[in-house]
């Protein structure tokens, strides 16, 4: 007659087996090898959400805003966290345009789209740009210099047509001074150089 069985599961010498331990310290990604970036921040600031899938977008905007951008394995995470397929985290992800899954550069230009920067140029500023880089927005240079981005709006329509360049606000940009500014931040890698004749200090200044 057998024995009644404790719950465990035979090893293959006779003895119980020890559950995984977690890995990288998340309790929830046991199986998943993190960048060390990745798990900081499911350690910290991941870990702090509720496993339901409300947190889903506010778990993505926190790890992109982290990371810079979503990694692969950050969704997997996110995934693992919240107990849902990978797939899902992934496709929700790429339906909204905030979330980028490429590192960004060390700049960032963004060029104003709205009605009136277009009416004044920003179309064919922006592809005077793209031209320049050769790369579309969204993407980053292969240097990993700048990345291009385009808005709908920055609420600044008298200072059309607008460029903001990391944390500078450029007003009344033209293709030709978008060029220097562009040359400027390519040379150098890191942020905050970006110049121009109008800056953030101009902006501030139109709007008292």
């Amino acid at each position: 007659m057998k024995k009644p069985g404790n719950g465990s599961t035979p090893g293959k010498k006779g003895g119980a087996r020890k559950a995984k331990s977690p890995i990288n310290g998340s309790p929830r990604g046991a199986g998943l090898r993190l960048d060390p970036a990745v798990a900081r921040w499911l350690a910290g600031a991941g870990a702090a959400f509720p496993s339901s899938q409300s947190s889903m977008i506010p778990m993505l905007q926190s790890a992109q805003a982290a990371l810079g951008y979503l990694p692969r394995d950050a969704m997997q995470a996110i995934a693992r966290h919240l107990l849902v397929p990978p797939a899902l985290v992934e496709g929700v992800a790429s339906f909204y345009a905030q979330f980028r899954f490429n590192a960004p550069g060390r700049h960032r230009v963004t060029v104003c789209s709205g009605t009136a920067c277009y009416v004044r140029g920003s179309g064919k500023l922006m592809d005077d740009i793209k031209a320049d880089l050769k790369i579309v927005p969204g993407g980053t240079t292969s240097d990993g210099a700048v990345s291009l981005e385009s808005v709908s709006c920055f609420g600044a329509c008298a200072l059309a047509p607008v460029v903001v360049v990391d944390d500078k606000v450029l007003r009344q940009q033209t293709s030709a001074s978008m060029k220097k500014v562009i040359q400027d931040i390519s040379a150098g890698p890191s942020k905050g150089k970006a110049r121009g004749t109008r800056s953030t200090s101009a902006v501030r200044g139109a709007r008292k």
